[in-house]
């Protein structure tokens, strides 16, 4: 298997590819996956790329914990 990325680095490659057959899994949840792939899943992560991500699982956790008003609406 090839994973070189476009910049030809090798590690680059890993990452896009693991995003890649991530998002391609039926039961990945793929709003955790673009988190991983904005924050973690590459070669230069930001000195603050753990507490981002961790911001963003949050809200994304928050968006889902409010159910939607259509069903709200319908109780």
């Amino acid at each position: 298997m090839d994973v070189e990325g476009n910049s030809g680095d090798p590690h680059n490659g890993f990452f896009n590819e693991l995003v890649k057959r991530l998002k391609e899994e039926q039961q990945a949840d793929i709003g955790l996956v673009l988190i991983l792939e904005a924050h973690l899943l590459t070669l230069t992560p930001t000195d603050d790329a753990v507490g981002q991500a961790k911001d963003a699982i949050l809200k994304l956790a928050a968006e889902r914990a409010i159910p939607a008003k259509s069903e709200v609406a319908s109780e």
